[in-house]
Protein backbone atom coordinates (compact mmCIF):
# COMPACT_ATOMS: atom_id res chain seq x y z
CA UNK A 1 0.00 0.00 0.00
CA UNK A 2 2.76 2.40 -0.95
CA UNK A 3 3.78 4.47 -3.91
CA UNK A 4 7.34 5.04 -5.08
CA UNK A 5 8.65 7.22 -7.91
CA UNK A 6 12.23 7.09 -9.19
CA UNK A 7 13.71 9.00 -12.13
CA UNK A 8 16.63 7.22 -13.77
CA UNK A 9 19.20 8.79 -16.13
CA UNK A 10 20.69 6.44 -18.73
CA UNK A 11 23.41 9.03 -19.35
CA UNK A 12 22.65 9.39 -23.06
CA UNK A 13 19.87 8.93 -25.61
CA UNK A 14 19.41 5.18 -25.92
CA UNK A 15 17.49 2.57 -27.89
CA UNK A 16 17.14 -0.66 -25.95
CA UNK A 17 14.95 -3.55 -24.91
CA UNK A 18 13.70 -2.95 -21.36
CA UNK A 19 13.52 -5.86 -18.92
CA UNK A 20 12.09 -5.81 -15.39
CA UNK A 21 11.91 -8.69 -12.90
CA UNK A 22 9.47 -8.80 -9.96
CA UNK A 23 9.01 -10.95 -6.86
CA UNK A 24 5.56 -11.08 -5.29
CA UNK A 25 3.54 -7.84 -5.29
CA UNK A 26 0.25 -9.19 -6.64
CA UNK A 27 -1.84 -6.45 -8.37
CA UNK A 28 0.88 -3.82 -8.02
CA UNK A 29 0.78 -1.23 -10.81
CA UNK A 30 4.10 -0.45 -12.51
CA UNK A 31 4.38 2.47 -14.91
CA UNK A 32 7.52 3.22 -16.94
CA UNK A 33 7.61 6.65 -18.60
CA UNK A 34 10.24 7.00 -21.33
CA UNK A 35 11.52 10.54 -21.90
CA UNK A 36 14.22 12.15 -24.03
CA UNK A 37 14.60 15.21 -21.81
CA UNK A 38 13.32 17.22 -18.91
CA UNK A 39 10.78 19.67 -20.35
CA UNK A 40 9.13 22.89 -19.20
CA UNK A 41 5.40 23.53 -18.70
CA UNK A 42 5.32 25.93 -21.67
CA UNK A 43 4.44 24.61 -25.16
CA UNK A 44 5.81 25.87 -28.49
CA UNK A 45 5.83 25.31 -32.26
CA UNK A 46 3.20 24.14 -34.76
CA UNK A 47 2.86 20.79 -32.97
CA UNK A 48 2.49 22.49 -29.56
CA UNK A 49 5.33 20.49 -28.03
CA UNK A 50 6.81 21.02 -24.58
CA UNK A 51 9.56 23.64 -24.41
CA UNK A 52 13.06 22.32 -23.72
CA UNK A 53 15.93 24.23 -22.16
CA UNK A 54 18.66 22.50 -20.13
CA UNK A 55 17.93 18.81 -20.74
CA UNK A 56 19.10 17.96 -17.21
CA UNK A 57 17.00 20.59 -15.40
CA UNK A 58 14.94 18.42 -13.08
CA UNK A 59 14.35 21.39 -10.77
CA UNK A 60 12.32 23.50 -13.21
CA UNK A 61 11.38 20.73 -15.61
CA UNK A 62 9.55 17.43 -15.55
CA UNK A 63 9.55 14.15 -17.47
CA UNK A 64 6.78 13.20 -19.87
CA UNK A 65 6.58 10.69 -22.68
CA UNK A 66 5.41 7.29 -23.83
CA UNK A 67 4.33 4.84 -21.14
CA UNK A 68 4.34 1.15 -20.42
CA UNK A 69 1.78 0.08 -17.81
CA UNK A 70 2.02 -3.34 -16.20
CA UNK A 71 -0.08 -5.03 -13.54
CA UNK A 72 2.04 -7.48 -11.55
CA UNK A 73 0.65 -11.01 -11.40
CA UNK A 74 2.39 -11.79 -8.13
CA UNK A 75 3.72 -15.20 -9.19
CA UNK A 76 7.41 -14.25 -9.19
CA UNK A 77 9.77 -16.16 -6.94
CA UNK A 78 13.48 -15.68 -6.31
CA UNK A 79 14.45 -18.60 -8.55
CA UNK A 80 11.78 -17.80 -11.15
CA UNK A 81 10.98 -14.06 -11.11
CA UNK A 82 8.07 -12.55 -13.02
CA UNK A 83 9.54 -10.89 -16.12
CA UNK A 84 8.16 -7.93 -18.04
CA UNK A 85 9.72 -7.22 -21.45
CA UNK A 86 8.09 -5.21 -24.28
CA UNK A 87 8.29 -6.72 -27.76
CA UNK A 88 9.77 -3.58 -29.36
CA UNK A 89 12.76 -1.53 -28.27
CA UNK A 90 12.13 1.66 -26.33
CA UNK A 91 13.88 5.00 -26.86
CA UNK A 92 14.83 6.97 -23.78
CA UNK A 93 17.39 9.02 -22.00
CA UNK A 94 15.38 9.06 -18.80
CA UNK A 95 13.00 6.47 -17.37
CA UNK A 96 10.50 7.52 -14.74
CA UNK A 97 9.51 4.47 -12.70
CA UNK A 98 6.21 4.74 -10.81
CA UNK A 99 5.16 1.80 -8.61
CA UNK A 100 1.94 1.53 -6.60
CA UNK A 101 1.57 -1.60 -4.48
CA UNK A 102 -1.52 -3.26 -2.98
CA UNK A 103 -1.66 -5.60 0.02
CA UNK A 104 1.30 -7.74 -0.97
CA UNK A 105 4.90 -6.45 -0.82
CA UNK A 106 6.71 -6.13 -4.16
CA UNK A 107 10.42 -6.61 -4.76
CA UNK A 108 11.89 -5.14 -7.96
CA UNK A 109 14.66 -7.63 -8.58
CA UNK A 110 16.09 -5.94 -11.66
CA UNK A 111 15.45 -3.19 -14.21
CA UNK A 112 17.84 -3.04 -17.15
CA UNK A 113 17.99 -2.84 -20.92
CA UNK A 114 19.82 -4.40 -23.84
CA UNK A 115 21.10 -1.79 -26.29
CA UNK A 116 20.10 -2.33 -29.93
CA UNK A 117 21.26 -0.65 -33.12
CA UNK A 118 22.74 -1.32 -36.56
CA UNK A 119 26.37 -2.54 -36.28
CA UNK A 120 27.93 0.71 -37.51
CA UNK A 121 31.73 0.54 -37.46
CA UNK A 122 33.10 4.09 -37.37
CA UNK A 123 36.68 4.25 -38.70
CA UNK A 124 36.93 7.91 -39.73
CA UNK A 125 38.46 10.27 -37.16
CA UNK A 126 39.01 14.03 -37.42
CA UNK A 127 40.58 16.70 -35.19
CA UNK A 128 40.41 20.43 -35.93
CA UNK A 129 41.54 23.73 -34.44
CA UNK A 130 37.96 24.24 -33.21
CA UNK A 131 37.67 22.17 -30.03
CA UNK A 132 33.89 22.59 -29.99
CA UNK A 133 33.63 20.39 -33.09
CA UNK A 134 34.81 17.40 -31.05
CA UNK A 135 31.68 17.45 -28.88
CA UNK A 136 29.56 18.10 -31.96
CA UNK A 137 31.11 15.05 -33.65
CA UNK A 138 30.31 12.91 -30.60
CA UNK A 139 26.63 13.81 -30.42
CA UNK A 140 26.42 13.45 -34.21
CA UNK A 141 27.86 9.94 -34.18
CA UNK A 142 25.46 8.91 -31.42
CA UNK A 143 22.56 10.43 -33.34
CA UNK A 144 23.34 8.41 -36.45
CA UNK A 145 23.66 5.21 -34.43
CA UNK A 146 20.31 5.74 -32.70
CA UNK A 147 18.62 6.25 -36.08
CA UNK A 148 19.89 3.00 -37.65
CA UNK A 149 18.18 -0.31 -36.92
CA UNK A 150 16.60 -2.58 -39.55
CA UNK A 151 16.05 0.63 -41.54
CA UNK A 152 17.25 4.20 -41.35
CA UNK A 153 14.88 6.27 -39.21
CA UNK A 154 14.10 9.95 -39.03
CA UNK A 155 14.02 9.59 -35.25
CA UNK A 156 13.89 6.62 -32.88
CA UNK A 157 11.48 8.19 -30.38
CA UNK A 158 8.55 9.31 -32.53
CA UNK A 159 7.75 8.09 -36.06
CA UNK A 160 10.68 5.69 -36.53
CA UNK A 161 10.13 6.16 -40.27
CA UNK A 162 12.60 5.86 -43.11
CA UNK A 163 12.05 9.24 -44.81
CA UNK A 164 13.74 9.84 -48.15
CA UNK A 165 15.17 13.30 -47.44
CA UNK A 166 16.48 12.23 -44.04
CA UNK A 167 17.90 8.96 -45.36
CA UNK A 168 19.82 10.61 -48.20
CA UNK A 169 22.04 12.53 -45.79
CA UNK A 170 22.13 9.70 -43.23
CA UNK A 171 23.51 7.44 -45.95
CA UNK A 172 26.16 10.01 -46.87
CA UNK A 173 27.15 10.26 -43.20
CA UNK A 174 27.41 6.47 -43.07
CA UNK A 175 29.64 6.38 -46.16
CA UNK A 176 31.85 9.13 -44.72
CA UNK A 177 32.56 7.42 -41.40
CA UNK A 178 32.47 3.72 -42.34
CA UNK A 179 32.31 3.23 -46.15
CA UNK A 180 29.50 0.76 -45.39
CA UNK A 181 26.64 0.57 -47.91
CA UNK A 182 24.72 -2.46 -46.62
CA UNK A 183 21.84 -0.57 -45.00
CA UNK A 184 21.97 2.00 -47.79
CA UNK A 185 21.35 -0.68 -50.41
CA UNK A 186 18.40 -1.94 -48.42
CA UNK A 187 17.05 1.60 -48.10
CA UNK A 188 17.36 2.19 -51.84
CA UNK A 189 15.44 -1.01 -52.52
CA UNK A 190 12.82 -0.31 -49.84
CA UNK A 191 12.05 3.12 -51.27
CA UNK A 192 11.81 1.87 -54.85
CA UNK A 193 8.98 -0.39 -53.65
CA UNK A 194 7.13 2.69 -52.44
CA UNK A 195 6.63 4.07 -55.95
CA UNK A 196 3.05 5.04 -56.74
CA UNK A 197 1.06 4.90 -59.97
CA UNK A 198 1.88 8.59 -60.62
CA UNK A 199 5.65 8.14 -60.26
CA UNK A 200 6.14 9.70 -56.83
CA UNK A 201 7.48 7.68 -53.94
CA UNK A 202 5.80 7.45 -50.58
CA UNK A 203 8.07 9.87 -48.73
CA UNK A 204 8.54 7.33 -45.93
CA UNK A 205 8.70 3.57 -46.33
CA UNK A 206 8.02 0.94 -45.01
CA UNK A 207 4.70 2.59 -44.19
CA UNK A 208 1.18 1.21 -44.52
CA UNK A 209 -0.29 4.70 -45.06
CA UNK A 210 0.04 7.15 -47.97
CA UNK A 211 2.48 9.92 -47.06
CA UNK A 212 3.48 12.12 -49.97
CA UNK A 213 5.89 15.06 -50.05
CA UNK A 214 6.56 15.60 -53.78
CA UNK A 215 10.04 17.10 -53.40
CA UNK A 216 11.26 14.18 -51.31
CA UNK A 217 11.24 11.88 -54.36
CA UNK A 218 14.06 13.98 -55.83
CA UNK A 219 16.30 13.09 -52.90
CA UNK A 220 15.98 9.46 -53.97
CA UNK A 221 17.69 10.35 -57.26
CA UNK A 222 20.50 11.98 -55.27
CA UNK A 223 20.73 8.80 -53.20
CA UNK A 224 21.36 6.70 -56.33
CA UNK A 225 23.92 9.24 -57.54
CA UNK A 226 25.77 9.13 -54.20
CA UNK A 227 26.01 5.35 -54.34
CA UNK A 228 27.35 5.55 -57.88
CA UNK A 229 30.09 7.97 -56.79
CA UNK A 230 31.15 5.99 -53.72
CA UNK A 231 30.79 2.42 -54.96
CA UNK A 232 30.47 2.46 -58.75
CA UNK A 233 27.90 -0.34 -58.89
CA UNK A 234 26.59 -0.06 -62.44
CA UNK A 235 24.11 -2.89 -61.90
CA UNK A 236 22.50 -1.03 -59.01
CA UNK A 237 22.11 2.11 -61.11
CA UNK A 238 20.57 0.09 -63.96
CA UNK A 239 18.16 -1.61 -61.57
CA UNK A 240 16.75 1.61 -60.14
CA UNK A 241 16.97 3.86 -63.21
CA UNK A 242 13.31 3.11 -64.12
CA UNK A 243 12.33 4.41 -60.67
CA UNK A 244 14.31 7.59 -61.36
CA UNK A 245 12.68 8.03 -64.77
CA UNK A 246 9.15 7.72 -63.37
CA UNK A 247 9.89 10.26 -60.62
CA UNK A 248 11.03 12.78 -63.21
CA UNK A 249 8.03 11.98 -65.40
CA UNK A 250 5.71 13.10 -62.58
CA UNK A 251 7.29 16.55 -62.45
CA UNK A 252 7.41 16.79 -66.24
CA UNK A 253 3.64 16.16 -66.35
CA UNK A 254 3.09 18.89 -63.77
CA UNK A 255 4.94 21.65 -65.60
CA UNK A 256 2.93 24.82 -66.03
CA UNK A 257 2.48 26.49 -69.41
CA UNK A 258 5.23 28.91 -68.29
CA UNK A 259 7.66 26.01 -67.87
CA UNK A 260 8.13 25.79 -64.09
CA UNK A 261 6.64 23.08 -61.83
CA UNK A 262 3.02 23.90 -61.08
CA UNK A 263 1.30 23.48 -57.76
CA UNK A 264 1.71 19.87 -56.63
CA UNK A 265 0.73 20.04 -52.96
CA UNK A 266 0.01 22.32 -50.06
CA UNK A 267 -0.61 22.23 -46.33
CA UNK A 268 -0.34 18.99 -44.39
CA UNK A 269 -3.72 17.39 -43.60
CA UNK A 270 -5.50 19.83 -45.92
CA UNK A 271 -4.35 18.64 -49.34
CA UNK A 272 -3.41 15.23 -50.73
CA UNK A 273 0.30 16.12 -50.90
CA UNK A 274 2.35 18.14 -48.42
CA UNK A 275 4.80 20.65 -49.92
CA UNK A 276 7.20 20.50 -46.99
CA UNK A 277 10.63 22.06 -47.51
CA UNK A 278 12.14 22.80 -44.07
CA UNK A 279 11.23 23.62 -40.47
CA UNK A 280 12.13 27.30 -40.89
CA UNK A 281 10.77 29.41 -38.03
CA UNK A 282 8.95 31.70 -40.45
CA UNK A 283 7.20 28.67 -41.97
CA UNK A 284 5.86 27.20 -38.72
CA UNK A 285 2.30 28.47 -39.39
CA UNK A 286 2.34 26.53 -42.68
CA UNK A 287 4.10 23.45 -41.21
CA UNK A 288 7.36 23.70 -43.14
CA UNK A 289 5.92 24.89 -46.45
CA UNK A 290 6.89 28.36 -47.76
CA UNK A 291 3.77 30.56 -47.35
CA UNK A 292 3.99 31.25 -51.09
CA UNK A 293 2.47 27.79 -51.46
CA UNK A 294 -0.84 29.18 -50.22
CA UNK A 295 -1.03 31.31 -53.37
CA UNK A 296 0.37 28.96 -55.99
CA UNK A 297 3.43 26.87 -56.88
CA UNK A 298 6.50 26.65 -54.65
CA UNK A 299 9.73 27.60 -56.46
CA UNK A 300 11.74 25.13 -54.41
CA UNK A 301 9.93 22.24 -56.11
CA UNK A 302 11.10 23.54 -59.51
CA UNK A 303 14.66 23.88 -58.21
CA UNK A 304 14.53 20.36 -56.80
CA UNK A 305 13.26 19.08 -60.16
CA UNK A 306 16.21 20.77 -61.89
CA UNK A 307 18.59 19.22 -59.34
CA UNK A 308 17.07 15.79 -59.95
CA UNK A 309 17.36 16.13 -63.72
CA UNK A 310 21.00 17.18 -63.47
CA UNK A 311 21.91 14.19 -61.32
CA UNK A 312 19.83 11.83 -63.46
CA UNK A 313 21.82 13.05 -66.48
CA UNK A 314 25.02 11.96 -64.75
CA UNK A 315 23.49 8.58 -63.96
CA UNK A 316 22.46 8.11 -67.58
CA UNK A 317 25.89 9.13 -68.79
CA UNK A 318 27.46 6.58 -66.44
CA UNK A 319 25.30 3.90 -68.06
CA UNK A 320 26.41 5.04 -71.53
CA UNK A 321 23.00 6.51 -72.37
CA UNK A 322 24.21 9.76 -73.88
CA UNK A 323 20.94 10.59 -75.62
CA UNK A 324 18.98 10.22 -72.40
CA UNK A 325 21.56 12.27 -70.50
CA UNK A 326 21.20 15.01 -73.10
CA UNK A 327 17.41 14.94 -72.80
CA UNK A 328 17.57 15.31 -69.02
CA UNK A 329 20.00 18.22 -69.32
CA UNK A 330 17.83 19.92 -71.93
CA UNK A 331 14.74 19.60 -69.72
CA UNK A 332 16.68 21.07 -66.79
CA UNK A 333 17.77 24.01 -68.91
CA UNK A 334 14.18 24.84 -69.92
CA UNK A 335 12.98 24.87 -66.31
CA UNK A 336 15.94 27.09 -65.40
CA UNK A 337 14.87 29.55 -68.09
CA UNK A 338 11.34 29.61 -66.64
CA UNK A 339 12.70 30.23 -63.13
CA UNK A 340 14.83 33.12 -64.35
CA UNK A 341 11.88 34.65 -66.20
CA UNK A 342 9.06 34.18 -63.67
CA UNK A 343 10.71 33.65 -60.27
CA UNK A 344 13.63 36.10 -60.26
CA UNK A 345 13.47 39.75 -59.25
CA UNK A 346 15.49 42.46 -61.05
CA UNK A 347 18.35 42.10 -58.52
CA UNK A 348 18.69 38.36 -59.26
CA UNK A 349 17.07 37.05 -56.07
CA UNK A 350 14.88 33.98 -56.48
CA UNK A 351 11.33 34.29 -55.12
CA UNK A 352 9.61 31.57 -53.07
CA UNK A 353 6.80 31.50 -55.65
CA UNK A 354 6.37 32.81 -59.20
CA UNK A 355 5.74 36.56 -58.98
CA UNK A 356 5.45 36.46 -55.18
CA UNK A 357 7.74 38.89 -53.37
CA UNK A 358 8.72 36.47 -50.61
CA UNK A 359 12.28 35.21 -50.25
CA UNK A 360 14.17 32.52 -48.37
CA UNK A 361 17.73 31.31 -48.03
CA UNK A 362 16.58 27.98 -49.43
CA UNK A 363 15.82 29.25 -52.94
CA UNK A 364 19.14 31.08 -53.12
CA UNK A 365 20.99 27.92 -52.01
CA UNK A 366 19.36 25.66 -54.60
CA UNK A 367 19.61 28.27 -57.35
CA UNK A 368 23.34 28.17 -56.59
CA UNK A 369 23.62 24.37 -56.47
CA UNK A 370 21.74 23.97 -59.76
CA UNK A 371 23.62 26.80 -61.54
CA UNK A 372 20.28 28.49 -62.20
CA UNK A 373 22.05 31.75 -61.37
CA UNK A 374 25.70 32.61 -61.94
CA UNK A 375 28.21 31.93 -59.18
CA UNK A 376 28.66 35.68 -58.71
CA UNK A 377 24.92 36.22 -58.31
CA UNK A 378 24.63 33.18 -56.06
CA UNK A 379 27.34 34.53 -53.76
CA UNK A 380 25.67 37.94 -53.58
CA UNK A 381 22.26 36.40 -52.87
CA UNK A 382 23.47 34.02 -50.18
CA UNK A 383 25.45 36.76 -48.44
CA UNK A 384 22.29 38.84 -48.42
CA UNK A 385 20.38 36.07 -46.61
CA UNK A 386 23.20 35.74 -44.08
CA UNK A 387 23.75 39.41 -43.29
CA UNK A 388 20.28 40.92 -43.66
CA UNK A 389 17.12 40.09 -41.68
CA UNK A 390 13.86 38.93 -43.21
CA UNK A 391 14.94 35.71 -44.94
CA UNK A 392 13.78 32.28 -43.80
CA UNK A 393 16.96 30.43 -42.85
CA UNK A 394 17.99 26.86 -43.63
CA UNK A 395 17.56 24.93 -40.38
CA UNK A 396 19.20 21.69 -39.22
CA UNK A 397 17.35 19.75 -41.92
CA UNK A 398 18.77 21.87 -44.75
CA UNK A 399 22.20 22.84 -43.41
CA UNK A 400 23.89 20.15 -45.51
CA UNK A 401 22.73 21.94 -48.66
CA UNK A 402 23.53 25.38 -47.26
CA UNK A 403 27.07 24.22 -46.50
CA UNK A 404 27.44 22.92 -50.08
CA UNK A 405 26.44 26.35 -51.39
CA UNK A 406 28.83 28.12 -48.97
CA UNK A 407 31.60 25.87 -50.20
CA UNK A 408 30.77 26.49 -53.84
CA UNK A 409 30.71 30.29 -53.43
CA UNK A 410 33.89 30.53 -51.30
CA UNK A 411 31.87 31.52 -48.23
CA UNK A 412 32.74 28.47 -46.17
CA UNK A 413 34.05 30.58 -43.26
CA UNK A 414 30.40 31.38 -42.46
CA UNK A 415 29.89 27.78 -41.31
CA UNK A 416 31.31 28.95 -37.96
CA UNK A 417 28.14 30.88 -37.14
CA UNK A 418 25.92 27.99 -38.23
CA UNK A 419 27.77 25.49 -36.00
CA UNK A 420 26.40 27.62 -33.13
CA UNK A 421 23.19 25.63 -33.46
CA UNK A 422 25.08 22.49 -32.43
CA UNK A 423 27.17 24.31 -29.83
CA UNK A 424 23.88 25.30 -28.20
CA UNK A 425 22.81 21.64 -28.17
CA UNK A 426 26.00 20.70 -26.33
CA UNK A 427 25.58 23.62 -23.91
CA UNK A 428 22.04 22.44 -23.12
CA UNK A 429 23.36 18.94 -22.36
CA UNK A 430 21.89 17.26 -25.44
CA UNK A 431 23.50 13.90 -26.16
CA UNK A 432 22.09 13.74 -29.71
CA UNK A 433 21.17 16.25 -32.44
CA UNK A 434 17.73 17.85 -32.28
CA UNK A 435 15.21 17.94 -35.13
CA UNK A 436 14.98 21.73 -35.34
CA UNK A 437 16.65 24.54 -33.45
CA UNK A 438 13.49 26.64 -33.30
CA UNK A 439 11.58 24.04 -31.33
CA UNK A 440 13.08 20.67 -30.51
CA UNK A 441 10.29 18.15 -30.73
CA UNK A 442 12.63 15.24 -31.45
CA UNK A 443 15.89 15.10 -29.49
CA UNK A 444 17.45 12.70 -31.98
CA UNK A 445 17.10 13.43 -35.70
CA UNK A 446 19.90 12.09 -37.88
CA UNK A 447 19.70 14.74 -40.57
CA UNK A 448 21.48 16.78 -37.90
CA UNK A 449 24.56 14.51 -37.81
CA UNK A 450 26.16 16.87 -40.35
CA UNK A 451 29.62 16.90 -38.75
CA UNK A 452 30.12 13.27 -39.81
CA UNK A 453 30.19 14.41 -43.43
CA UNK A 454 31.50 17.92 -43.09
CA UNK A 455 34.74 17.20 -41.26
CA UNK A 456 36.13 14.31 -43.34
CA UNK A 457 34.66 15.17 -46.73
CA UNK A 458 34.97 18.96 -46.73
CA UNK A 459 37.39 20.08 -44.01
CA UNK A 460 39.85 17.25 -44.78
CA UNK A 461 38.59 17.31 -48.36
CA UNK A 462 38.52 13.59 -49.19
CA UNK A 463 35.84 12.82 -51.79
CA UNK A 464 35.25 10.62 -54.83
CA UNK A 465 36.09 12.45 -58.04
CA UNK A 466 34.77 9.70 -60.30
CA UNK A 467 32.26 6.85 -59.83
CA UNK A 468 33.38 4.14 -57.44
CA UNK A 469 36.26 6.25 -56.11
CA UNK A 470 38.13 5.47 -59.33
CA UNK A 471 39.55 8.94 -58.82
CA UNK A 472 40.07 10.47 -55.39
CA UNK A 473 39.99 14.19 -54.73
CA UNK A 474 41.90 15.56 -51.74
CA UNK A 475 41.09 19.25 -51.49
CA UNK A 476 40.56 20.60 -47.96
CA UNK A 477 38.29 23.59 -47.45
CA UNK A 478 39.64 25.33 -44.31
CA UNK A 479 36.94 27.97 -43.88
CA UNK A 480 37.47 29.59 -40.49
CA UNK A 481 39.71 26.76 -39.22
CA UNK A 482 43.50 27.01 -38.94
CA UNK A 483 44.40 23.31 -38.94
CA UNK A 484 42.92 19.83 -39.11
CA UNK A 485 44.06 16.24 -39.28
CA UNK A 486 42.54 12.79 -39.38
CA UNK A 487 41.92 9.61 -41.30
CA UNK A 488 39.04 8.99 -43.68
CA UNK A 489 37.61 5.57 -44.44
CA UNK A 490 36.81 5.01 -48.11
CA UNK A 491 36.02 1.85 -50.07
CA UNK A 492 39.39 0.17 -50.45
CA UNK A 493 41.28 1.70 -47.54
CA UNK A 494 41.97 4.76 -45.40
CA UNK A 495 43.42 8.13 -46.34
CA UNK A 496 45.32 10.20 -43.77
CA UNK A 497 45.28 13.98 -44.19
CA UNK A 498 46.84 16.80 -42.17
CA UNK A 499 46.84 20.48 -43.04
CA UNK A 500 47.55 23.82 -41.43
CA UNK A 501 47.37 27.42 -42.52
CA UNK A 502 50.66 29.22 -42.93
CA UNK A 503 49.88 32.84 -43.71
CA UNK A 504 47.97 32.93 -46.98
CA UNK A 505 48.93 29.36 -47.82
CA UNK A 506 47.51 26.05 -46.64
CA UNK A 507 50.11 23.30 -46.25
CA UNK A 508 48.66 19.84 -46.81
CA UNK A 509 50.18 16.41 -46.31
CA UNK A 510 48.44 13.13 -47.01
CA UNK A 511 49.17 9.43 -47.21
CA UNK A 512 47.21 6.81 -49.09
CA UNK A 513 47.54 3.03 -49.45
CA UNK A 514 49.97 2.11 -52.21
CA UNK A 515 47.27 0.64 -54.44
CA UNK A 516 45.33 3.95 -54.34
CA UNK A 517 48.16 6.38 -55.13
CA UNK A 518 47.42 6.42 -58.84
CA UNK A 519 43.81 7.39 -58.10
CA UNK A 520 44.63 10.82 -56.63
CA UNK A 521 43.59 13.59 -59.02
CA UNK A 522 44.36 16.64 -56.90
CA UNK A 523 46.56 17.16 -53.88
CA UNK A 524 48.06 20.13 -52.04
Amino acid sequence: NSREIVEIDAGEEMTGYISAAFLGGKDAHVKLIYAESYVMDEHVGPDHVALKKDRLDQVNGHLEGYEDNYRVGGFGEKSHPEIYEPFLFRTFRFVKLCITTKEEPLILQKLNYEETEYPLEVSTQVETSDESLKDIWNISERTLRRCMHETYEDCPYYEQLQYIMDSRTQILYTYAVSADDRLARKCIDDLSRAQRYDGLLNCSYPNCNPNIIPGFSIYYILMIYDHMMYFGDKKLVETYMPTVERILAFFDKHLSTEGYVGKTGGLIMEEAFWSFIDWAKEWNPTSGMPPAGLKGPVTMESLLYIYGLQHAAKLAEYLGRKDQAGQFSERAGKVQEAIREYCMNPEGMIMDGPGIEEYSQHCQVFACLTDTVSEETAKKNILKTIKEPGYAQCTVAMRFYLFRALEKTDLYEYTDRYWDTWRKMVKNHCTTCVESEDYARSECHAWGALALYELPQTVLGVRPAAPGYEKIKIAPIPGYLTCAKGKVKIPGGEIVVEWKKNGEKTEVEYTVPAHLKEHIVRGF
